[in-house]
């Protein structure tokens, strides 16, 4: 029966090794990416205010509950990532869970915003925190496995690189979704029987878009790059993740950039009690996600004229110049709100697309140094870090809420209150960015250096394939 498996996992690759990449397989990696942002934006946006205006549960106690389950179910990641890459079904690796990982995350999501309606703060405390960990391990089972696929789409660094920024990208389509509606919706149906405010019908009709999302992208998308014959063991993931300095720079990246995350959990505060609505969340994410789209136009040029570390620092340069403008001249001018986060949006998006293709030019360097491309493993680490962050960013929300005088039963907040809201939205991403590129910059792993690797790696992939051909 494991030979039969085998060999009909053996067989698909035959079929997709030499398969051109298709226009309908970019758009249903781009749809799953659309998805993927939905459930993350909506989580992001909205589930902070659903837990302290609708469960009436304390900022602090939403952060720290956020903050030990993120830890918990973040020790799933390197998990997930080992079996994928051990996978070997008729169906690939790394799609199988994509589909069955993904519609476990989009049902997570939608219990995620029902409310209970339990009057015991122990028993709102403990949903909570059952609920969010399940949520958490259902994100690893879909994301892990999707920023993989975009490893083994293609070899070719180049394409590689587009395919990356516009799909990093057009992941924000879905954001701008959430941003353009979620506020609308949540007013639309605030008044409707067990609503939740209008949060919950929002969570459940998000959940149905993301989970048909996934199952296009599972019967569309296609792996081309065959895994190695040996399985990889937990042994190796200790030998894999000890030498990949890249992986390890961007790790260390990664928790310098924490307030980005902060400044995104702040953006239905700052809409609704700095701007004056949760309807104005369209007015600040639609600019935004503007300049979010405007990367895989300017990505792929600037990287053919400035390495990739480089370019992240300027990016990180220009976020925090233009937070400083931002914070200075204020938002009672919303024209100049508009257009200063257009910019912001560029800058944020330019950082993040870069920080990904890091941790693919990361596999390349572990193939290169081990022998394993292992990208179960390197995305899995990915997931991990973003959970970790994630709980960490929740944690400092909820923090900084509570240090600037937050008042989650007034209607209005003290100037101190708008004050650290605004601050903390204005100049959080550049901040973060500044930092996130200093380990960036010393790894060595960068330059020419970084070149004659890859081709190192091209001509040992072009040996091997010569030599089974030659065998066969």
């Amino acid at each position: 029966m494991n030979n039969l498996k085998l060999n009909k996992f053996e067989r698909y690759y035959e079929t997709t090794a030499n398969s051109p990449f298709k226009k309908r397989e970019i758009v249903s990696y781009t749809l799953g990416g659309v998805g993927d942002s939905i459930l993350s934006g909506i989580v992001s946006t909205f589930f902070m205010i659903f837990a302290t205006a609708v469960l009436k549960i304390s900022p602090i106690t939403v952060g720290t509950i956020l903050l030990i389950t993120k830890f918990i179910d973040a020790f799933c990641d390197p998990t997930v990532g080992v079996l994928m890459d051990n996978t070997r079904t008729k169906y690939g690796k790394l799609r199988p869970y994509i589909l069955l990982g993904g519609l476990f995350w989009a049902g997570m999501t939608a219990i995620l915003f029902i409310n209970p309606g339990f009057t015991s703060e122990s028993l709102k405390i403990a949903y909570v925190f059952i609920v969010y960990t399940l949520w958490g391990i259902g994100f690893s089972l879909f994301d892990v496995p999707y920023w993989s696929m975009s490893a083994i789409i293609t070899t070719d660094s180049e394409k590689r690189n587009s395919i990356v920024s516009l799909t990093r990208s057009a992941t924000t389509i879905g954001a701008l979704i959430v941003s353009l509606t979620g506020g609308l919706l949540v007013s639309y149906f605030a008044d409707l029987p067990y609503s939740g405010q209008g949060y919950s019908y929002v969570g459940w009709i998000f959940s149905l878009l993301a989970a048909i999302s996934f199952v296009v992208l599972f019967f569309v998308s296609k792996e081309r790059v065959k895994p190695q014959t040996e399985k990889i063991r937990f042994k190796n993931i200790i030998t894999i993740l000890r030498i990949n300095k890249p992986l390890q720079a961007y790790i260390i990246s990664q928790f310098l950039q924490v307030l980005t995350m902060v400044t995104q959990a702040l953006t239905s505060y700052y809409a609704i009690y700095n701007l004056g609505s949760i309807s104005l969340m369209s007015f600040i994410m639609v600019p935004i996600m503007i300049g979010f789209l405007l990367t895989p136009v300017i990505m792929p040029k600037l990287l053919k004229r400035i390495e990739l570390t480089k370019l992240f620092l300027y990016s990180a340069i220009g976020s925090l110049i233009v937070g400083v403008i931002y914070y200075v001249v204020g938002y009672d001018n919303l024209t100049f709100v508009f257009i200063i986060s257009i910019f912001s949006g560029l800058f944020m998006s330019m950082s993040m697309t870069l920080s990904t293709l890091y941790v693919v030019d990361s596999i390349d360097y572990a193939e290169w140094k081990t022998g394993y491309r292992a990208e179960g493993l390197m995305f899995a680490t990915q997931s991990l870090t973003a959970k970790i962050m994630s709980a960490l960013s929740s944690f400092l929300t909820g923090a900084l809420l509570t240090v600037v005088g937050f008042n989650n039963s007034a209607a209005t907040q003290s100037s101190a209150a708008l004050n650290g809201i605004f601050f903390m939205f204005a100049l959080g991403a550049g901040i973060s960015a500044l930092l996130g590129s200093v380990p960036l910059l010393m790894c060595k792993y960068k330059g020419q250096a970084r070149l004659t690797i890859l081709e190192e790696v091209r001509k040992k992939r072009q040996d091997t394939v010569s030599e089974s051909k030659i065998i066969s």
